[in-house]
């Protein structure tokens, strides 16, 4: 009798600690159904939205081991996540990726490494110019004040790519340029679904991105400056919504900052929205 009341007594003072499954993520990438239509699997995906059985679990961002307290058999989804408008405190969801979805075995003390690969959803749209063909989609538009133009150039960090090279100096100091609403239209197909443009871009200044809407600008986005390569997702949503057109041109603008020569690289430039 006093044995068993010993020990009991140590298991409430002492009780039994649960033991945590973890699991781990390296790395994201995404994976090109339709090279034609999707373009290439660039991204700049910084999280990893985790659910277990769909209970939210919580947003990591890669390389990451965590802790999760259950084992056993669970469906584990991770959903792609970014920060829009390349700011932090604006993370979510990317709307235009499959969720990555595994049955699987957590145990207790083990590690469980996942590698997500995320598609594209089906039924989207792509607007692309990824500077690949000499023919380039964005230049001075009739009426615009632009002392220089977009060049395509060899990406000297990739081998074998192209992209977009804008130079702005003391001799041509601003730029301005836009896609062309007769022969490369942008469209928003679907009234109150998201819109996202997608960039990667290298810059010793800033520059601005925006719309037309009809023949009316709006910027959107200033892009600071980056000397590596970077990946944006911008949330074009709220300027569509807001200023409905037929047509859209994107546009892009710059005005040299009085220092060294201005060098703005650019590549894989993707409309996104719902067909």
């Amino acid at each position: 009798m006093f044995v068993g009341l010993f020990f009991t007594s140590c298991d409430i003072i002492n009780p039994k600690e649960d033991v945590p499954s973890y699991i781990q993520i390296d790395t994201q990438k995404v994976v090109i159904n339709d090279p034609v239509k999707e373009g290439n699997n660039n991204h700049g995906i910084s999280d990893a939205w985790v659910y277990i059985d769909d209970k939210y679990q919580g947003c990591y961002e890669p390389p990451v081991k965590f802790p999760v307290l259950t084992s056993g058999n669970h469906k584990i989804t991770l959903i792609a996540g970014i920060k829009t408008n390349g700011i932090s405190s604006t993370r979510e969801e990317y709307p235009f990726y499959h969720e990555y979805i595994i049955d699987t075995v957590l145990s207790e003390g083990k590690v469980l490494n996942i590698q997500p690969e995320y598609t594209y959803i089906d039924n989207m749209h792509f607007w692309i110019e990824d500077f690949q063909d000499s023919d380039i989609k964005i230049s001075p538009q009739p009426g615009m004040n632009s002392d220089t133009v977009i060049v395509r150039e060899v990406n000297p960090d990739i081998p074998g790519d192209y992209m977009g090279a804008i130079y702005v100096n003391s001799t041509n100091p601003i730029f301005n340029a836009a896609t062309s609403a007769e022969t490369d239209p942008i469209y928003y197909f679907q009234a109150n679904r998201r819109m996202f443009l997608e960039m990667q871009y290298k810059n010793n200044q800033q520059f601005w991105v925006g719309l037309y809407a009809g023949n009316i600008p709006y910027s959107i986005e200033l892009i600071n400056p980056s000397n590596t390569w970077k990946t944006i997702y911008i949330d074009l949503t709220p300027t569509v919504k807001s200023h409905p057109a037929e047509i859209y041109m994107l546009f892009f603008n710059t005005e040299w900052d009085g220092n060294n020569q201005g060098e703005i690289f650019l590549d894989n430039i993707k409309i996104v929205n719902y067909e």
